[in-house]
């Protein structure tokens, strides 16, 4: 029995997705779990895998939109014939032309005139070319009377172009650079136009640096539908703080002195608020029906900007992983996902999403929540200001928060006790490696 091959389902707001190419040739065979055709959404490219050993049978082409769910393949068996697919009215599968047959006589087809460079090339006489310089003409450009280029055939040509005076160089460049001779004023001898005015066409030409309209369509308009979603279904406040990042600087500074290498604040804050998390489940629930379904896991999404849009990989298990395992898996993810390399887990899963615009200078903000999740930690910029420490006016490192809650899950209460636990990990970094029980422990706190 054939076995389909349909499009797989690549995001939650993926609603149909496009066939890139096959790997595998129709008709050819293929054992289970190989890869066979490369499908994309507005978002990722991913390797569908054969779901069983036989010949694969192609139904969908390279650039046709399927449905999710669609069948766009079969994995059948030798010699077994291809199942009939049910017609998606919306997706509808374009299948090549069928050559009509008939048995009336076709007409000859008439010779199609080539242009005197698509001739073979013919020899010229000295003559010819001794008239072809004096007169400007290219002699590559005259069609050939007989078995060689004559004075006749320079000439005719000539008096044929003779309103356009030209030099052999200037045609050969505005051929090259695909100019109008017509509309250009030639500067040489009587009006003859030279390598000069080709030059200075070419630069008029030239299109002036203006702002290029940008088609709404792949991630722009599959980020547009997800906001517009999540603000349309969700009850969204946004409520700020701002946290004295000090001691956070210091650690952060000796932590890359002895791993020897980068150690971001965003590596920091995913591994607070994944610890954060642990006291407030709640913030990483989700609604499904009438249900609000508690987590499992502690998977932080991380924001990364990309040229057309915004994409958001997902730390899986943070609770579970050191700041440098953190850090090396959020370096991974956002390179691999600017080369449009990430798999389906890997953006898909989140329950709980840190975006950090600190680096641009913005302070505060209100994020959306991406569904279905049901809050969004904003990072804002670090800032030196002086306060009172121990009676003693001092500068310290004040970092801006801002966190997006859905107050249909969410109140305003249990957001405001999530972020006095995050500021105080935050601000006494010693407790985000604490490790183990969950900080309201580690405080006496139950």
């Amino acid at each position: 029995m054939a076995t389909k091959i349909i499009m797989p389902k690549l995001g939650m707001a993926m609603s149909d997705g496009k066939v890139v190419k096959w790997l595998k040739e129709d008709g050819a065979e293929v054992k289970n779990g190989e890869p066979v055709v490369v499908v994309m959404s507005k978002k990722i490219t991913y390797e569908v895998v054969a779901p069983a050993d036989g010949i694969v049978r192609h139904v969908s082409h390279a650039k046709d939109t399927c449905g999710i769910g669609q069948v766009i393949g079969f994995i059948t068996a030798p010699g077994e014939d291809v199942p009939q697919v049910e017609v998606d009215e919306k997706h509808p599968v374009t299948a090549p032309a069928e050559v009509p047959v008939t048995t009336e006589p076709v007409p000859p087809v008439a010779p199609v005139e080539k242009s005197p460079r698509e001739e073979k090339s013919f020899p010229s006489s000295p003559a010819a070319r001794r008239l072809a310089r004096e007169l400007g003409v290219d002699i590559s450009q005259v069609a050939c009377s007989g078995s060689r280029i004559t004075e006749t055939d320079v000439q005719c040509f000539y008096d044929e172009h003779a309103q356009i005076s030209i030099s052999p160089l200037a045609r050969q460049m505005a051929e090259v650079e695909g100019l109008d001779i017509t509309t250009i004023r030639g500067s040489g001898p009587e009006g003859k136009i030279i390598e000069e005015d080709i030059l200075r066409a070419l630069e008029s030409a030239k299109p002036k640096a203006v702002a290029e309209n940008v088609p709404f369509i792949g991630m722009r308009q599959a980020i547009a539908e997800q906001m517009v979603y999540s603000l349309q279904t969700m009850a969204q406040i946004t409520l700020t703080t701002q946290v004295d990042v000090t001691e956070l600087e210091s650690t952060r500074e000796a932590l890359r002195a002895r791993w020897e290498r980068k150690v971001s604040y965003t590596d920091l804050l995913v591994k607070a608020v994944s610890v954060a998390l642990g006291d407030h489940p709640l913030l990483g629930a989700k609604l499904e029906g009438e249900e609000i379904v508690m987590p499992d896991e502690v998977n932080v999404g991380v924001a990364v900007a990309l040229e057309g849009g915004l994409i958001v990989p997902v730390v899986r298990h943070a609770d579970q992983m050191t700041v440098p395992e953190i850090g090396a898996k959020i370096s991974d993810l956002a390179q691999r996902a600017r080369e449009n390399a990430l798999e389906v887990d890997e953006v898909t899963g989140a329950t709980f999403t840190v975006t950090n615009l600190g680096m641009y200078g913005v302070d505060w903000f209100t994020p959306i929540i991406n569904p279905p999740e049901v809050a969004i930690l904003g990072v804002g910029r670090i800032t030196e200001e002086l306060a009172l420490v121990n009676g003693q006016v001092a500068p310290r490192s004040k970092m801006a928060l801002s966190l997006t809650i859905d107050h249909r899950i969410v109140d305003g209460a249990p957001g405001a006790a999530f972020l006095r636990t995050l500021a105080q990990l935050l601000e006494h970094p010693a407790l985000i490696f604490a490790g183990g029980p969950a900080l309201s422990k580690v405080e006496g706190r139950e």
